[in-house]
This record gives structure tokens, sequence and C-alpha cells, in this order.
């Protein structure tokens, strides 16, 4: 009777320790890998392969331990002691990340769901009946094995603990260093950032840029982080800090909170009719873009037509957004979408009112409208909603852009091109420039040149998006040497005209330059062309030097008070910084400002940049200063290449902010900004005047260009009234855009 009790007991033992060891393990698994149900809810048990390989190794593991007792295999104890040992491990490590979950298991143990979490707690109770199972067979054998003995037990513990200890350790060293880069003290920010740096995993850094439910598996870092847990918000800056990237244009983890997520375009858009162009949308992209312009050399005017399709090849609506850098100068003058092959021309309000109209029809009705608002000195914001599943949606945006001369026998256009967008250029798809002009003109290679009749000449090409974006697409145009230039005002009553001459311009007063270098780590490559550039500048001028580097300690170097002063001090220190992750500019401006606010003079502030694309810091008082004095330092903005800058977008409508247009290398234009910020060359600009039509004479000089000019006059009157800091004239300056149809920082364009 005992026998058969003990029998008894060996089969009770036998199916419990299969169930609780080896069934319930591979089902939990195979839930949790098939639904993510843990890892919606709770958080990600298995967040990576490795992960996986471990718990997939406990069923494995109680399996051939059970069948190993079950047929008394005593020639299998060595390898069997030792995965039970690993086992025990793997399983009370898990056990110990579910244990907040427990009171949850039981409310559910009812219906069946709440064994799920109870499987590493059932697995490491099987574990431990089944070393109990394989101690009795070890002690009827010849010989101990040394994987039953105690010994071996804590050697297989120890080897689980170090197994989980190299899988953990990138998240635990991860979180470590986003503890110290969210302390409050700029020193220990810096600490962790360079820790960070060197040290951390950018995977896991950018698994905190999303929104992570519950605890993690690296039970170290998770205590750590348990009083003061780093929000996403934070991570996402220090993310920027430590890489250069902003998260919502890396590539994502391949898995967050259980959700696969695409590796190179997103499937939803958290940015929808707001003010960000975000991440590049699946199955969105440029299906035609056509670009013609029509330019007059001699009266300093050009006028260009962007007609651009967006096609949708997606099951969803999507919205085309993108910011487009303008030709220096350029501002929007119309607008037209087509609805059902009929075109619309857009309506010019206040800034306020267009894109309320434009959230109305488009988020909320779904209806086709196109918003155009500004988005920093001559940036504008281009969205388009719905372009519809398996369709497309077609506009056109006319900019009224002004000629930059080089000399007065000379003038160059620029074309616009995006900084950023959420859609695809296939490269299937170029731009179709068309340029034509009464006079010669010149380009690269890359341009056909015709002239088709005695006063035709035309430029065109199609182009790559990347080349639209570059120096290669500038073009220069011949011109007489005409400086005296009017044209109707066709949008002012009582026969008002709008005269245009040239003057020659030098910076009244100029005292000092204050240089403010990006240590990004974008900047890296472009450190020599810098250098050289400052060379150009007189070694007797007064030169400061602000560094912007991205451990949040800014650091000034005042090269008038040290003994080798001058531009020739700068480039030993540029050789001595780091470039590396991505730096914050605003600390940076604010200590320019200051330091070309403090000497008197018509001083400037020379911003070298990568584009910021995420703000770290609010921008507000750099702001403040310029509105609460008026005419202050002039900033120059250079960007070394093309993008998206957060900081330029939040000064829109600060007059004193200007951006320089790149037409040739880094070096190149710094060095003829240099020179005209110095006095050695002396900078040629058009200066507009509207005043009340008197009779021509016959021999009158005069040449007349198209009514665009007075676009011109009215754009920079907007900016001279928004000069004025003074808000009660902002609605004066609102009239003025919508009169001359213009989009501008205090109105836009919607077609509804």
């Amino acid at each position: 009777m005992h026998e058969e009790e003990q029998k008894q007991q060996l089969t009770w033992g036998n199916s419990f320790t299969l169930f609780a060891g080896v069934i319930m393990p591979a089902i939990s698994i195979t839930v949790e890998a098939a639904t993510h149900i843990n890892a919606k809810q709770f958080f990600d048990p298995i967040p990576t392969m490795w992960h996986l390989m471990l718990v997939i190794f406990v069923p494995l593991a109680q399996l051939h331990v059970w069948f190993a007792i079950r047929r008394g295999a005593a020639e299998r104890l060595m390898l069997s002691g030792l995965a039970n040992a690993v086992v025990i491990g793997i399983s009370l490590f898990y056990s110990i990340v579910y244990v907040p979950l427990l009171p949850l298991a039981a409310l559910f143990l009812i219906v069946g769901l709440g064994l799920l979490p109870l499987a590493p707690l059932l697995s490491l109770l099987a574990a431990i009946i089944m070393r109990s199972q394989l101690k009795r067979m070890a002690s009827k054998a010849p010989q101990q094995s040394f994987a039953i003995r105690k010994t071996g037990l804590l050697t297989g513990l120890g080897l689980t603990v170090a197994l989980i200890g190299v899988i953990e350790l990138p998240a635990t060293i991860t979180r470590y260093g986003l503890h110290l880069a969210a302390s409050e003290s700029p020193a220990t920010r810096a600490e962790g950032i360079r820790f960070l740096r060197s040290y951390g995993s950018r995977d896991y850094l950018l698994r905190s840029c999303y929104r992570q439910t519950g605890w993690a598996t690296d039970l170290v870092g998770y205590a750590l982080s348990i009083d003061n847990p780093v929000r996403p918000a934070e991570a996402r800056k220090i993310f920027y800090r430590v890489t250069g990237e902003t998260f919502d244009t890396s590539v994502p983890p391949k898995r967050i909170n259980g959700h696969l997520t695409p590796q190179d375009e997103f499937d939803f858009d958290t940015d929808q009719g707001g003010t960000r162009v975000g991440r590049k949308l699946k199955e969105l992209f440029l299906a035609s873009s056509k670009l013609d312009a029509s330019a007059d050399a001699d009266g300093g005017v050009a006028y260009m037509q962007w007609t651009l399709v967006f096609r949708n090849d997606s099951q969803m609506q999507r919205e085309a957004r993108a910011e487009v850098r303008l030709p220096p100068g350029g501002v929007v003058s119309r607008l037209t979408l087509w609805v059902n092959g009929e075109e619309r021309e857009a309506a010019f309000a206040g800034r306020a009112h267009v894109r309320q109209a434009y959230q109305q029809v488009a988020i909320r009705q779904q209806r086709d409208p196109v918003l155009v608002t500004t988005a920093g000195r001559d940036r504008i914001m281009v969205q388009c909603f719905p372009v519809p599943p398996g369709g497309e949606m077609k506009i056109r945006i006319g900019i009224t852009v002004p000629l930059l001369l080089e000399d007065k026998n000379h003038a160059r256009l620029l074309l616009p091109h995006f900084v950023n967008r959420n859609f695809r250029v296939p490269s299937t798809v170029p731009h179709w420039v068309w340029i034509e002009a009464k006079t010669r003109m010149a380009a690269e290679k890359i341009f056909m040149y015709e002239h088709p009749a005695l006063d035709v000449f035309t430029l065109r090409a199609a182009l790559p998006d990347s080349v639209l974006s570059g120096p290669a697409s500038t073009v220069r145009l011949e011109r007489s040497n005409v400086s005296d230039i009017w044209s109707k005002d066709l949008f002012e009553t009582g026969g008002f005209i709008v005269r245009q001459s040239i003057e020659e311009r030098t910076p009244n007063h100029l005292q000092r330059i204050v240089l403010v270098v990006d240590t990004s780590a974008a900047m890296s490559s472009f450190r020599e062309e810098i250098e050289q550039a400052i060379r150009s500048l007189p070694p007797e001028f007064d030169t400061e030097l602000v560094f912007a580097d991205a451990d949040g300690i800014n650091r000034t170097s005042a090269l008038t008070d040290a003994e080798d002063s001058g531009p020739g001090a700068i480039p030993p220190k540029l050789r001595s910084i780091t470039f590396a992750g991505g730096a914050d500019n605003v600390p940076a401006l604010l200590g320019a400002w200051d330091l070309a606010a403090a000497k008197p003079g018509n001083n400037v502030i020379v911003w070298i940049h990568s584009p910021q694309l995420l703000q770290l810091q609010s921008v507000e008082e750099l702001r403040q200063r310029w509105e609460r004095r008026p005419y202050g330092p002039a900033l120059y903005s250079v960007p070394v290449t093309n993008g998206s800058d957060e900081i330029e977008k939040k000064l829109d409508g600060i007059n004193e902010v200007k951006s320089v247009p790149r037409m040739d290398s880094l070096q190149r234009d710094l060095e003829r900004l240099f020179a005209q910020l110095t006095g050695r060359v002396k900078t040629l600009e058009f200066v507009r005047s509207s005043k009340k039509a008197a009779p021509q004479p016959a021999e009158s000089k005069e040449f007349e260009t198209s009514g665009h000019l007075a676009r011109l006059w009215a754009n920079d009157e907007v900016a001279r009234i928004l000069s004025a800091r003074d808000e009660s004239l902002n609605n004066a300056a609102t009239m003025l855009a919508v009169r001359y149809q213009l989009v501008t920082p205090v109105s836009g364009a919607v077609v509804l």
C-alpha cells in the first residue's frame, strides 16, 4: 500500500511539473509573443531577442529534466542538474518582475487569464520539485553528480545571474545615464550626457523616448529611477543632446509596447493639423513637381509658380506637410488648389483665422483645404488635407521674389526647396524647372540653355530634390545698368506707384562681431571651412566667440581681453572643441546678445549652425530682448546644411533676424558675409517706396517692371510695421498683408 501511494504521488508530481514547468511557460510565451497583451498594458517581458531566447529556454530545459526523471536516466544527471539550476534562476528573476501583477492575476484566475502572470512562479515551483526528484535519483546513483549538489546549484544560479546581467546591462547603464542627464545640476547633466554618449545603448535610449507601459525587466535600473523617473518628453531632449537626432526622425525600435513599428515610414500621424512637420508617413509621396519662373533682371523681380502633386497609396487619409525655404526676401502671393479638376484660389486673412479655418474644415469636416503660413525668416509651412486613399492632391504656390544683386550688371535668382517634409520624394520624381528671362542667364551644366527668340532666354532642367536644395540650382542673370525702376500699384486706388532704386549699404558703426559656433556632431565636417573663413576677417577687428555645446555648459571666449586678441585667436579654439551630439543654441545666443549689446555701436551676431531640430529651451527670453529693445544687434543665421530649425521658427517676425543665402561653399559664403559686415565689400540693395504717380517725362530713363514690385514693397512695409514692436499696429500690418495677398508672420493663405 505504501509503494502504491508513492507511485500515485510520483504520478501526480510528474503531472504537476509537466503542467507548471513546461505547458504553462510555453502557453504564456506563445500568448505574449503573439498578442503582446502584457507589453501593451503593463510592461514588455521580452523586449529583445535575447530575452526571448532566455524564456524559451525554460520550457525546453524543464521538458528535458522531466523526461530524465520519468525515465530514471542517471547518466543525464549532470546536464539535467545544470539546466534545472539555470531554470530556477530565470524563473526566480521573472517571478520578481511579475510580483506587482500577482493581485491582478488572482482576480482573473477564475477566467484562466490569471494563470499567465503566475507562469514564472509556477515554473519556479516546478523546478524546485524537479530538483528534489533529481536529488533522490542521485542518492541511488553509484556516484553523485556535481550538478545536483549545493555547489552545482550555486554555480547554475551564478551563471544565470551573469547571463541576465549581461542582457540587462545596456538598459541599466542607460537608465543610470538618463538619471544623471535629467538632473537639475548643470554639471551633473553634462556628466550624464557624456556618460550616455560613451556607454549608453542607443536602442534603450530611443525606447525611453516613447511612452512605456509599466516597469521594465532591468530591475537595477528601475530601482534607480523609481523615485524620479525620466519622462518621455525629457528623454527626447536627452536623446537629441546625445545623438544630434530627434527621436521621431530616427529609425525606431522594432517594437514599442508590444507593437511592431515600421523601420522607415510610419502608419500613424500624431502631428496632423499641427505646426510640426513630423515623421515621414507610409505610402505618402510627391508624385509630380513643376517649377516655372519668370525673371526680370533689370526690374530686380521674379515670380515663380510651384505646382505640386501629392499621392497617397495607403488605405487612410493623409495630411501632406512640408517646410519650404523661399529665396531671400521671397513672399507667397498666390495659392491654388485643384478640387474635382477645377482651380480654387486661396483667401488671405490673419494668421490665427486661416489656421482656425483650416483645422475646422480639414480635421473636423475632412474636406479639401490647403494652408500656407510662415515658419521663420524666408520659410513657409505648407499643409494639405486630406490626400485621399489611393488618390492625389494638386496645389500651386505663387512666390514673388526679389533678385539678389551681385553688382549693377549681375543678379542672382535662388529657387525654393524643401527643408523638411512628411512625404517621400522618389528618385524617379525630379523637379521640372523652367526659368524664362529677357536677358542672358548662366547656371550649372545641369541646366539646358536656350535662346528661342530675340528677347527670350530660357533655362530648363530636371533637378533631383538634393540638387534643388543646393547651390547648384542658383541662376545668374545679366542686367542693364538700370537703377531707377517703377511699377503700377494695382492694389492701391488713386494712381499710386512703387519706385525702386539701388543703394550701396555698409553697416554703420559696426564695432563688434560675435560668432556663435554650434558644436553639434553635424558640424564636425565644417570645422576647416569655418576656420579658413574666420581668417579672412581683419586681424584688428573686435571679434568675440561663443560655443553652443551639447553638454549644456556654454563657454564664452572674450578674445578682446586676451593677449592674443582678434580673429587669429579663434581657429586654435575651434580645433580644441569636440563636436558631438545635439547642442542647445539658445543659451549661446543669449550670451552672444549680451556681448553684442555691451559695446556701443550697431553690432552683429553671426550664428553658424546645423539645424536645431528640437527645441530644448524656451526662446521667449531671446525673443523678448528684440521686442523690448528695437534695433538691437542683428542676427545673421548661417545654416551649414538644409533642415528645419526650431529656434528660427520661434523668432519669426523679428526683423533683426536675417537669413544668409547659401549660394556657394560654407567658407565662401562666410567670407562674403564677413567682407560685407566689415565694409571691405559694399552691399547693393533694392530700396522701395510708394508714392502718388506723377506724369512721366517722355525722355524718362526709369524702367517699368511688373506689378509684383508692389507686393515686395508691401512685404517690406509689413516688416517695418512689425519692427516697431507695437501690438496696436499688428492689425494694420495684417490688413496691409491681406490687401496685397501676402503670407507674412501676421497673415496666411487658405483654400477651403
